[in-house]
């Protein structure tokens, strides 16, 4: 009923899980990751103890013993399906016999995928071609979703989603900053017809609030921002920047480059809503 990527990025620091399935709420569930430890997947007949004591295994043992361990007491265990990677980047996975096809689990580099009720292979291999690529470990794991979505993903259909990752390079300022608590971002999308579409729009807001990026001359783009802010009906830019939590990209005389696509977009959209 479901397809996830558990990755690991050693440059960065960053562990990442992605899901999607046509089950409600799916990101309460699957994704369980702490810190400097690793990040595990439970899906299929999802067993959260997975989660919560493979967290536990992943501070004395490596990606395959920890899923040994859990599965090998678990009566259940052919029914279970279990991506991990741990804190060195090791990845493992395990899926059940009894696991409804097409199901099954491609490991490598720093990351696995696994997927339970698929239209087929091509899904898992178009999600790992991209886990396999260079880039940004957020950008991948959105961009594997999606590929996976493409191939056919889950055969059911479509309901939720989610992206969490999280890293042990923390921000110790205390600010509204999810860094401070070692997590890089948490999205998910509970019950929509388009899961993945609304995970990457409110993906594009996080990272625009978050993230670092280029700054850009707003005088550059003037004509463009009074069109758009127009469009949206309000009288200044620093308005929109304040309603919407953009102060930190925002100098009076720059913008955020992505602020400023997102601004466009809400103009694009707010004019496709009226037409």
């Amino acid at each position: 009923m479901t397809f996830s990527i558990v990755i690991y990025d050693p440059d960065q620091s960053v562990w990442g899980i992605g899901v999607a399935s046509k089950f409600l709420a799916v990101g309460a569930l699957v994704p369980w990751l702490k810190p400097g430890v690793g990040a595990i997947a439970t899906q299929a007949l999802a067993n959260l103890q997975y989660g919560v004591e493979g967290l536990k295994l992943l501070e004395k043992y490596d990606a395959k013993e920890t899923v040994n361990r859990l599965v090998a007491s678990d009566p259940l265990r052919e029914r279970r399906q279990v991506g991990v990677v741990d804190a060195k980047g090791n990845a493992f996975a395990f899926t059940g016999k009894e696991c409804h096809s097409y199901a099954s689990h491609i490991v490598g580099h720093n990351f696995t995928v696994q997927g339970n009720i698929l239209a087929g292979e091509e899904v898992l291999e178009a999600m790992a071609r991209v886990a396999e690529e260079k880039g940004d470990i957020i950008e991948k794991v959105v961009r594997a979703l999606e590929a996976g979505d493409r191939a056919g993903g889950d055969k059911r259909g479509r309901q939720s989603a989610a992206l969490i990752a999280v890293t042990n390079q923390r921000n110790q300022e205390g600010e509204i900053d999810p860094l401070s608590v070692g997590k890089v971002i948490d999205i998910r999308v509970d019950d929509h017809k388009q899961p993945l579409r609304e995970l990457r729009r409110i993906y594009e807001i996080w990272r625009a609030t978050f993230m670092k990026e280029e700054m850009i001359d707003v005088e550059e783009h003037e004509e463009e921002i009074k069109k758009a802010l127009a469009k949206l009906g309000y009288r200044d830019l620093r308005t929109w920047v304040e309603v919407n939590n953009f102060e930190n990209k925002f100098t009076g005389y720059k913008i955020g480059k992505n602020v400023f696509s997102l601004l466009l977009n809400q103009a694009a959209g707010d004019e496709q809503r009226s037409s």
